[in-house]
């Protein structure tokens, strides 16, 4: 099977081909805002590495949160527009996955900002419950959390995407993990 990955969740992009057994990996610091600047040309430069087209794709997987709200956004329209026009599937794939991939019981967590944290309590890398855990509450938390991938990032985006397709686990849509409103709607709110 040949499938596209990529994560635009976090500030470094990942982009990849995974041509049957072949992976084509590339990485990128596209900074807060590089992601629909870059995230096209990463594509092109990964596909253009596995020797495949395009419309040779049988599935997309992307990273759809929680992380970067606007990156989050840029990854699920990219990637809803890559299946649409080529057919392809889509396989939908958690921060909380990359991070618990390849692991036991875990509480794996993303930098939310302002020292606020998004958690997914996990097991066998399988997310068991989430929850957002306020900066004031996070001294007093007993859990020990975990941040990264006990392997390379794209290497196991790479292998969850493959286990997904292999399972036949493809997503309907590219629905964006947000676990609490972006800054402007909280502030919106309030007015």
């Amino acid at each position: 099977m040949n499938i596209l990955y990529f994560d635009t969740s976090q500030n470094v992009l990942i982009t990849g081909v995974l041509k049957g057994a072949e992976n084509f990996p590339r990485s990128l610091d596209a900074g807060k805002n590089g992601h629909t600047r870059l995230l096209m040309g990463e594509i092109d430069a990964a596909l253009a590495a596995s020797g495949l087209d395009v419309g040779e794709l049988d599935a997309v997987a992307a990273v759809t949160g929680p992380g970067s709200f606007t990156g989050i956004r840029i990854g699920a329209a990219t990637a809803s527009a890559l299946c649409r026009g080529t057919g392809a599937k889509k396989i939908a794939v958690t921060e909380f996955e990359v991070i618990a991939y390849d692991r036991g019981k875990v509480a794996a967590a993303v930098e939310a900002g302002r020292g606020n944290l998004y958690v997914a309590e996990c097991d066998g890398g399988e997310v068991k419950r989430t929850y957002f855990l306020p900066s004031e509450e996070r001294d007093a938390a007993t859990e020990s959390f975990v941040f990264t991938p006990v392997s390379e990032r794209a290497a196991t985006l790479a292998r969850i995407a493959a286990r997904k397709a292999e399972k036949g686990e493809f997503a309907s849509a590219f629905e964006p993990f947000y676990m609490r409103k972006s800054q402007a709607e909280r502030t919106k709110d309030e007015v």
